[in-house]
């Protein structure tokens, strides 16, 4: 079988194993992740910045054959990340709205500690990396764990940042811990088109960059603000105000909309801004908007 650049990467492997290893040879050391195999072999030359047709001729030159041992054991762990020195991974224990209980704090520096991490670390996210750690160990700190791990890469909803709103924070204008945590329940790890992040803040400072994120919800003290297409990048894009002053109890309907209008529009890999720059705002709010008034 001949393969071609449209294949995934997943079913090159299915197909014949033994094309991971001059796969890993070329560059490709991300080929255990559940997220990046899901790209195409196109996808990933140009992730990787390697000549396309170049890799596909030497994924269709390998013979049929298992995969080695040693390919195995360079094989991207489950939940993992690959560090900069290409040998060690970080993991990213999913912390829904970034609220940790001393019971979590607890395992994180325990595991850390136990298995001899090189840093832990805060992300952007709203998570906290283990970070340097060898590959054969993180199944093992995943079981101590005990936890699901964050998605970090791939094709889906990465991060829902959620600022402290009403709750704790005295500037908030509106609830958004409760709604944060809902809105991850269900959106988080979501496959879409392109990599999704979404940002909840309690009012306009906007401290989870609700304007700088593919979906931003900003209180007012009149109800809720929506924003899509926002995101950073060599090519950063401030989102549009999609609709105003929504009640709690409307938010999850009109991201169900975002989402689906999504998912049947854009292009693979197209993020949500640059989908509405090729075909306008207003199908999207007009489907929003509909929501809204049944």
């Amino acid at each position: 079988m001949k393969f071609t650049l449209e294949m995934k990467l997943k079913d090159i492997m299915a197909t014949n194993p033994k094309t991971v290893e001059v796969m890993q040879e070329l560059g490709l050391h991300c080929l255990g992740c559940p997220f990046s195999v899901n790209e195409t072999l196109l996808n990933a030359a140009q992730m990787h910045k390697l000549d396309p047709e170049k890799l596909l001729e030497a994924v269709n030159s390998v013979e049929q054959g298992e995969m080695s041992e040693a390919a195995k054991a360079k094989a991207q762990p489950k939940g993992a990340i690959l560090q900069m020195d290409k040998k060690t991974y970080a993991i990213a224990p999913h912390i829904p709205a970034g609220v940790a209980t001393p019971e979590i704090l607890r395992k994180i520096a325990d595991v850390a500690e136990k298995y001899n991490a090189a840093a832990i670390k805060v992300t952007s996210a709203q998570r906290i990396a283990i970070v340097g750690l060898a590959p054969e160990i993180i199944p093992n700190a995943w079981e101590d764990l005990g936890m699901d791990p964050g998605h970090a890469v791939g094709l889906c909803v990465r991060s829902v940042k959620v600022c402290p709103g009403i709750t704790f924070c005295k500037r908030g204008l509106q609830e958004t811990l409760g709604i944060g945590m809902e809105i991850d329940k269900r959106y988080h790890g979501m496959s879409l088109p392109a990599k999704f992040k979404i940002g909840i803040a309690g009012c306009p400072n906007k401290c989870t960059d609700s304007m700088n994120v593919d979906l931003g919800i900003m209180g007012t003290s009149k109800g809720y603000h929506v924003y899509v297409g926002g995101n950073g990048g060599v090519k950063p894009r401030r989102g549009d105000l999609l609709l105003e002053n929504l009640q709690s109890d409307q938010l999850v309907p009109v991201i169900d909309a975002v989402m689906d209008y999504f998912k049947e529009n854009a292009k693979p890999q197209e993020r949500i801004g640059r989908l509405i720059d090729r075909v306008g705002l207003e199908e999207l709010q007009k489907a929003t908007q509909n929501v809204v008034n049944a």
